[in-house]
């Protein structure tokens, strides 16, 4: 960046030596010159000789300048007639216009006058802003590229450091060198002078040094033994209640019987403790039907003297955790049997059927083996609204209360 900033200062330079030169050669000398005197080692070409440079058209901003340094013979431009104004100027191309500027003669006449210096003056100025521009670039570059160096310095300190502790945090710090390539790659361009035509492409810059140390930075950091994951994965399950654990988990008897099939069937075996007479029996039924509440509905049959029951029950199922969830129930039920006899209400008549209708609560409890498959047992009570045929197991034919127990398997699904 400082050679750079110094060969644009060496054209600024040489261009005012240049129109110095000029105006101290067309300025005519304080005492005149004998007739006969010698002419100059080297005769500047006439004004009307001034080769036309197809990349200094008419109107550019520094044509006046061109054609004045061309025309003392300091620069001849290059064979295929451009001057290309935006190259910058090599040590040699400097050494060979300070030469002919000595073979002149030129220097050796000190008379300046006060066109020249203003014609010298209006010619800084044109370049001043340029100058100025680049000088803000250059320095605003260098800043940069020492920031760059102290940052690149902390950076291997700081894994020299890790490697000392035998740990590194491999994503952090590749994420850093990341970040500073791509700050090294988008360095700012500063304002830029007139456009002009493009030259043959330069040099590009040397960044070989930092390019290697980089590279040296990336391998280090892969020759790092890779950190375990056991810290991460506990920090984010505690932190963030909404974490997702995907893969085998252990789930409990409890998780299992309140995740299972809502719908069961089941076979009973009912004891009535009215009338001491056992029956078989069927149950249907969900443990939620709306909401929280199940419904269910049950049939038993009694093969001694034909009586069927028939219950239907709304039931709320308790999660008491493990296998075992209790419940409870309300509902209504019919009972149909033979008629009572007129002469004695435990026996039944000779022909005939009645029906009695009752109300009742359940309490029961299913203890699950599996997902599917469960048995359960029940306690039921009735009260008879009506009392007339021998299954609801009552004396005589008033209304009265009546229980039975029953146990068998469910099966969920």
């Amino acid at each position: 960046m400082q050679i750079q900033k110094n060969k644009m200062l060496t054209i600024a330079s040489t261009l005012t030596l240049a129109l110095g030169v000029a105006g101290a050669q067309t300025a005519p000398a304080t005492t005149p010159a004998p007739a006969t005197a010698p002419a100059p080692a080297v005769t500047a070409p006439a004004a009307a000789q001034v080769n036309t440079f197809k990349d200094v058209p008419a109107g550019h901003w520094a044509k006046d300048a061109v054609d004045l340094i061309v025309q003392k013979g300091l620069i001849q431009g290059f064979p295929d007639g451009t001057f290309r104004g935006n190259e910058n100027l090599t040590r040699y191309q400097a050494a060979l216009i300070f030469y002919r500027l000595l073979q002149s003669g030129a220097l050796s006449s000190g008379s300046v006058t006060t066109t020249d210096t203003t014609t010298i003056a209006n010619g800084m100025q044109e370049v001043a802003t340029e100058l100025a521009s680049i000088s803000s670039r250059v320095t605003d570059l260098e800043t940069l590229t020492a920031d760059q160096q102290t940052r690149i310095a902390a950076l291997e300190a700081q894994i020299a450091t890790l490697n000392a502790a035998g740990t590194t945090d491999n994503t952090a710090l590749t994420a850093r060198i990341d970040a500073l390539e791509t700050a090294v790659r988008n360095i700012p361009a500063g304002a830029t002078g007139p456009a002009g035509p493009q030259g043959p492409a330069g040099t590009a810059a040397n960044t070989t040094a930092i390019e290697a140390r980089l590279a040296a930075l990336e391998a280090r950091v892969a020759t790092q033994p890779a950190t375990t994951t056991s810290t991460s994965t506990t920090t984010n399950t505690t932190t963030n209640p909404s974490t997702i654990v995907i893969g085998d988990t252990t789930t409990t008897a409890a998780t299992t019987a309140s995740n299972a099939g809502r719908l069961y069937v089941g076979a009973n075996y009912n004891y009535s403790l009215s009338n001491t007479r056992g029956s078989y029996g069927a149950v249907v039924g969900t443990t939620q039907a709306i909401g929280p509440v199940g419904a269910q509905v049950s049939v038993d049959y009694e093969p001694v003297n034909g009586t069927i029951n028939a219950d239907a029950t709304a039931t709320l199922h308790l999660n008491a955790g493990g296998n075992l969830s209790p419940y409870a129930g309300l509902g209504f039920g019919l009972t149909s049997s033979k008629t009572r006899s007129a002469a004695d209400s435990s026996v039944a008549a000779t022909t005939g059927s009645s029906t009695d209708y009752s109300v009742g609560g359940l309490v029961g409890v299913d203890y699950r083996f599996t997902d599917s498959l469960g048995v359960y047992a029940e306690a039921q009570g009735r009260y008879y609204i009506t009392n007339n045929g021998i299954g609801t197991g009552l004396q005589g034919t008033k209304p009265g209360f009546g229980s039975s127990a029953k146990a068998g398997l469910k099966f969920f699904f």
